[in-house]
């Protein structure tokens, strides 16, 4: 959940109702924020990460304004005037190819609206736009630069400006080594020939998207207009983290300025505000929140959740007029929630079952449950690793054969391209990665690998235990998987065996009650140096579904 940190009295002031003394909290759980502390006039608030237009306090004064006097049609001020200009250069198609701008006149800034600006533009950052990745954001003072922009890509050796914070101009390849923003995301342009920036008519440079503004277009307490650009590899992303930021910005005051991005084949005038219409119907809510009131009493309460509605050609149906920073609003069942957070969770009665039940743990949860505490009784640390692995890990790095894994269609990288059928390669993954920790190491997973039974794809429960240290012997891990069995009542054997990932003669089938449910022994030397391991490893995996009754 992202956190933020706003002035009560200027979320107070921009909210401009009456809150009743001490029900601040109880809103604010209300709107899904949640009051972590209060101090110094200021309010630490977490909030749900899929309400993005409550990152600063603007949006939460907006949210809170609504929720206790109700919402008008949502209509930002326009500006009276033509669109500024944008040229998006075709250099940039390979590198970072779509942005979205918008400006906003006669805006009054504080030193508090500032912060909130800056502290709204960040947590888009981190979450919706993945770091960087999907969407990056840049704020400009617009009286500080001259309209007519141009969004190109340069070699870095021909890019010079002053990088915001710094003294001195800097080429793209330097901002990249030398600023603490260019180390942090200097991976998004590595490999890239060019680098994107954006400059004005006078080929004064605002930015290097997506790591760091010009110190020359720094946004202060005596700016009045704003320039808003946001570039991006997904439209959606980057519309929406505009709509957010022109949004909450528009809340303190302005007037909304449109501009016109100029592609090769196209021209697209943003921001594109998009009014959205999501149906509701009395069905919907009752079948969900038991709530049975009627369409008009439905409307109200959206009502204080910032939605405007309206009769829909359906009867017992209501058209729900989507605000454009409510990007949360996917699916009717989200609007329901929304009715149910307006209709107050604490008025809502419980609902007792018709039939007397008893609740009681299931058989995997409560075996999960006893193996935790005999392993970690065992001095063995719990891990827990990605379900995703790919085939280097799996079979290359681990000596195990080639055979069929469950692929994934369309990865997004070359780290996930599989899902485990086995937690062995994955524990001694993990033991690679920690060699500077001391030793001896004793961890153990109890978790799902996805294994092809009759040609799907089915989750069975594994558990896997590695120890590794300076000398470890077959025995000692054959000592803490006989203990195990043994206080899961279980009779448990071991017969010789044979695989690659172990070394010969050193390895055996763990049998339970006369099945085999996996194996054990010391790892092939081989596949330690594989995964950079400097000691030695014992382990055993078995298949724990037929224990689970």
């Amino acid at each position: 959940m992202p956190t933020i940190t706003i002035n009560t009295k200027d979320m107070l002031a921009q909210a401009s109702v009456p809150v009743p003394a001490g029900k601040l909290p109880e809103i604010l759980s209300s709107l899904k924020c949640e009051l972590e502390c209060e101090a110094d006039g200021e309010i630490t608030v977490d909030v749900n990460s899929d309400r993005p237009d409550l990152f600063s306090s603007e949006g939460i004064a907006r949210a809170i304004r609504y929720y206790l006097s109700g919402s008008k049609p949502y209509e930002p001020k326009r500006y009276i005037g033509a669109p500024l200009r944008l040229t998006v250069d075709p250099s940039t198609k390979s590198i970072r190819p779509l942005i979205v701008c918008a400006a906003i006149r006669g805006i009054p800034l504080t030193s508090e609206a500032t912060k909130q600006l800056m502290q709204l533009q960040e947590k888009l950052h981190n979450t919706y736009a993945s770091n960087r990745k999907k969407a990056s954001i840049g704020v400009y003072d617009l009286n500080k630069v001259s309209p007519g922009f141009t969004y190109a890509a340069l070699p870095p050796d021909e890019i010079s400006f002053v990088p915001l914070d710094c003294t001195e101009k800097m080429s793209g390849r330097q901002i990249l080594d030398a600023t603490p923003k260019g180390k942090d995301y200097a991976s998004i342009l590595a490999g890239k020939d060019l680098y994107p920036l954006l400059m004005d008519s006078k080929k004064r440079v605002l930015s290097m998207p997506p790591i760091i503004n010009s110190e020359e277009t720094r946004v202060t307490e005596a700016t009045k207009d704003i320039f808003i650009d946001v570039t991006g590899l997904d439209e959606k992303a980057i519309d929406t983290c505009l709509n957010l930021m022109a949004t909450s910005i528009l809340e303190r005051g302005g007037a909304l300025q449109a501009v016109d991005v100029c592609y090769q084949d196209r021209t697209v005038t943003t921001p594109r505000m998009d009014r959205r219409t999501q149906r509701l119907t009395h069905a919907s809510v009752k079948s969900v929140s038991g709530l049975d009131m009627s369409i008009d009493d439905i409307g109200r309460l959206l009502n204080r959740m910032g939605f405007q509605s309206s009769s829909a050609s359906l009867q017992g149906a209501i058209d729900v007029e989507v605000p454009p920073f409510r990007v949360d609003i996917l699916h009717e069942i989200d609007l329901v929630e929304d009715v149910i957070i307006a209709y107050g969770l604490n008025r809502m009665g419980p609902d007792v079952p018709k039939v007397m039940t008893f609740g009681k743990l299931l058989p995997s949860t409560r075996l999960l449950k006893r193996v935790r505490d005999l392993m970690v009784g065992s001095s063995f640390q719990e891990i827990a690793t990605y379900v995703l692995s790919n085939r280097e890990v799996m079979e290359d790095k681990s000596l195990l054969p080639r055979r069929s894994l469950v692929e994934i269609v369309k990865p997004i990288s070359s780290e996930y391209t599989v899902l485990r059928d086995s937690l062995l390669p994955k524990l001694l993954q993990f033991l690679g990665c920690n060699t500077h920790i001391s030793y001896p190491q004793r961890i153990f997973e109890y978790g799902h690998v996805v294994r092809m039974i009759e040609g799907r794809p089915i989750n069975v429960p594994h558990l896997a235990a590695a120890m590794s240290d300076h000398k470890i012997s077959f025995e000692q891990i054959q000592a803490v998987a006989a203990a195990l069995f043994k206080n899961l009542s279980k009779e448990v054997k071991f017969a010789p065996h044979s695989e690659p990932v172990f070394i010969e003669g050193r390895a055996a089938k763990v049998l339970v009650e006369g099945f085999a449910v996996g194996t054990i022994g010391e790892i092939n030397p081989q596949a330690l140096v594989n995964f950079g391991i400097n000691c030695p490893v014992a382990a055993f995996e078995c298949d724990m579904s037929k224990f689970a009754s």
